[in-house]
């Protein structure tokens, strides 16, 4: 029994000697009164201008102590449709982009695409033209665009570039302006 008591003596001297220890380490922050006289602030001046319904120009009170609440003009977050279509500009390109070529405006007709034409398309150089021209010269027109595949040189992944620039038109009109059928 005595034995028990001497331990829970020794553990309270313990907790004891170890509280005042973390006291005597803690900093003591002093806390400053708050200053009587403050030097007056310039009032702060805001405006809005870009993007918002109502440009305007806002300005604080120059006393802060004033502890008036501030009263903002309220004015509709929400304009009427025809103020926000009116506000819709025309989109530019962006300065880096290359001018668009005539193949990029309105499909070639494979039938009557010159190697110039031909050489405007995504993917086509000059010799690929010229065998689409060859193609065409010994084989007649095109009867529809997936033709375009049986040209040496035109793959599956080309062929799906091109699908969109190019068109065939009706071969027997073409066939009847050469005199041929």
């Amino acid at each position: 029994m005595m034995h028990s008591l001497l331990i829970k003596v020794a553990m309270l001297a313990v907790t004891l000697g170890a509280l005042l220890w973390i006291a005597s380490v803690t900093p003591v922050t002093k806390v400053m009164p708050p200053q009587a006289h403050l030097p007056a602030l310039a009032p702060i001046t805001t405006a809005s201008s870009a993007h918002v319904p109502t440009p305007s120009v806002v300005s604080t009170p120059k006393d802060p102590s004033a502890n008036q609440p501030a009263v903002l003009p309220v004015r509709p977050m929400v304009r009427p449709v025809g103020e926000i279509e009116r506000s819709f500009q025309q989109a530019t390109p962006p300065a880096d982009s290359r001018p668009t070529s005539q193949a990029t405006l309105r499909p070639v007709d494979l039938n009557q695409a010159t190697v110039a034409d031909l050489e405007a398309l995504p993917g086509i150089g000059p010799k690929l033209a010229q065998r689409v021209i060859e193609h065409r010269d010994e084989r007649g027109p095109f009867h529809s665009v997936e033709e375009l595949r049986q040209v040496k040189g035109i793959g599956r992944k080309k062929f799906d570039r091109l699908r969109p620039h190019v068109l065939v038109t009706n071969t027997r009109s073409l066939a009847r302006h050469k005199g041929t059928l």
